[in-house]
């Protein structure tokens, strides 16, 4: 498999994850819990603190990771996509 097609499969699948319904909700509420939890925390908290701003971070992560994906492909010359997809 070359680059280009695997950054073709992945960006089918970055695809399907955006455009599912479930998986968007779902995120959107893991991270407002995550950032409800983290408002709730005393202040002084140091490592709770850190815990929740990581739940935040890996939610975040893994929405830019799909983005990126997308990106990337889309970035690539169109007779390079157009190889690939022949």
């Amino acid at each position: 498999m070359t680059e280009n097609e695997q950054i073709h499969a992945v960006y089918l699948e970055a695809e399907r994850l955006r455009a599912d319904p479930a998986l968007a909700n779902a995120l959107i509420s893991l991270r407002r819990d995550a950032l409800e939890q983290l408002a709730q925390i005393d202040a002084t908290d140091a490592d709770k603190i850190r815990d929740a701003q990581a739940s935040v971070r890996a939610i975040d992560g893994l929405t830019t990771h799909i983005a990126h994906a997308i990106l990337r492909w889309r970035a690539l010359p169109p007779d390079q996509r157009a190889a690939v997809t022949g």
